[in-house]
């Protein structure tokens, strides 16, 4: 392709992928700034959040398919074991000292964490519980023909 002052110019279809972008985007970066002063103004929050949802980034480490099934199963549920130690948290205050009680609270470690480890049983149940949906109607339809 020839420009107007007569030098050749390469087209970007040689170029390899991903050359001229920068690793943040926009959004990551805009995301950032953003969540900056919330993190700031929500540190005890966020700091009993960290320490309930650890299975939830045990199960994201360790989860190798693409589609992440087994930690949208047990984050989901991990995080609505998660909201009661954080209502508590919020209506006693949002203080360190208040973050520090509601996370040595055994009982609040025992629901979220059992909320995760209800996550993982569903996760290791569903393919037993549809491969023998499965054959129950497989073999249903062969008995109707």
């Amino acid at each position: 392709i020839r420009t107007m002052a007569g030098k050749s110019k390469q087209s970007n279809a040689s170029a390899p992928p991903g050359a001229g972008k920068s690793k943040l985007s926009g959004r990551a970066i805009g995301t950032g700034i953003i969540m900056l002063p919330v993190i700031a103004v929500l540190m005890p929050s966020c700091m009993l959040l960290a320490l309930n949802l650890s299975p939830t980034l045990v199960a994201y480490a360790i989860d190798r398919s693409r589609e992440k099934y087994l930690s949208i199963t047990v984050g989901l549920l991990n995080l609505s074991g998660s909201l009661p130690a954080l209502l508590r948290l919020w209506t006693e205050g949002q203080t360190y000292e208040a973050a520090l009680r509601v996370a040595g609270d055994p009982f609040n470690m025992l629901i979220s964490y059992g909320a995760a480890a209800a996550g993982w049983c569903i996760y290791l149940a569903m393919p037993i519980i549809l491969a023998h949906y499965y054959t129950l109607t497989s073999s249903t339809r062969l008995r109707i023909c």
